[in-house]
C-alpha cells in the first residue's frame, strides 16, 4: 500500500511540499482532559491528523458542551472538513473543495467572524469559547485542549515577517479575550494569557500573563 493510500484510510492529510509540520502533540496531560471522559488523554497519544472525521468531531461535539448549535463547534467542524478533504480522491476532493470553501469564507469568516486558515494546524479538543473577532493564519500551530476566546489576533509583527513567522502555542493553553500573539513565540504547555494581553516574546510552559491593570482616576472632591 502507498504512503498517500494508508494516509487517506487512516484520515490523515498527506505531507505536500512546504507545508507546515503537523500539529504538536499535547495530550500528555497530567489529568484528564477537559471533554474526554475517564482521562482517555492520558492513553490516546494521537494527533488530531491520525483521526477520522468522525471521530475528531465526536471530541470537539464534546468540547462545546454536547451542544450542536455552539458557534465554536461550527468553526472547528467547517475546518476539519477542509484538512479531512485533502485525503479524499477526485472528483470527492474537488467536490468537497468548493463546500469547504464556500462554507469557510462566506460563512465562517463573514459571519462568525472567524479567519481560519485551513494550513494551521489545530489539536485536539480545541475550544473557541467565543467566536467573534479571531485570526488564525496559515502556518500557525494550536496544542490539544487549548482555550480560545474572542477577539484574539495571531499573527505577524511586522508586515516585512515571513508568512511562517506565526506564533507556535503549546497544549492545553487557556487564552482570554483581547490576546494578542505576535510574532515567530512560543507558548508553553499549560500557559494562561489573560484578558487584553499583547505577547512577543516566548512564554515558558506554566506561566501567567498578565496586561497592565486598569487605573482608576477618582472625580475631583468639591
Amino acid at each position: 500500500m502507498s504512503t498517500e493510500a494508508g494516509a487517506a484510510r487512516n484520515g490523515t492529510a498527506p505531507r505536500e511540499p512546504g507545508s507546515p509540520p503537523p500539529t504538536p502533540n499535547g495530550s500528555t496531560a497530567h489529568g484528564p482532559a477537559p471533554g474526554t471522559p475517564g482521562g482517555a488523554a492520558e492513553t490516546d497519544r494521537r494527533e488530531a491528523s491520525e483521526l477520522g472525521l468522525r471521530e475528531i468531531l465526536r471530541e470537539d461535539l464534546r468540547r462545546h458542551y454536547g451542544s450542536f448549535a455552539h458557534p465554536g463547534l461550527h468553526v472547528l467542524a467547517v475546518y476539519r472538513l477542509g484538512q479531512w478533504r485533502r485525503t479524499r480522491r477526485q472528483p470527492l476532493r474537488a467536490a468537497l473543495t468548493v463546500v469547504y470553501k464556500v462554507l469557510n469564507n462566506l460563512v465562517i469568516r463573514n459571519l462568525y467572524g472567524v479567519e481560519l486558515s485551513e494550513k494551521a494546524r489545530l489539536g485536539r479538543r480545541v475550544h473557541i469559547g467565543h467566536h467573534q473577532t479571531i485570526l488564525i493564519p496559515p502556518f500557525c500551530e494550536i496544542g490539544d485542549d487549548c482555550t480560545l476566546r474572542h477577539n484574539l489576533t495571531i499573527g505577524y509583527a511586522g508586515g516585512s515577517a515571513s508568512p511562517r513567522d506565526v506564533p507556535r502555542i503549546g497544549a492545553r493553553v487557556e487564552l482570554a479575550p483581547g490576546v494578542h500573539l505576535l510574532g515567530a513565540i512560543t507558548i508553553g504547555d499549560d500557559a494562561r494569557i489573560g484578558p487584553g494581553s499583547i505577547v512577543m516574546t516566548d512564554v515558558p510552559a506554566g506561566s501567567t500573563v498578565f496586561a497592565a491593570p486598569a487605573r482608576v482616576m477618582k472625580p475631583p472632591t468639591p
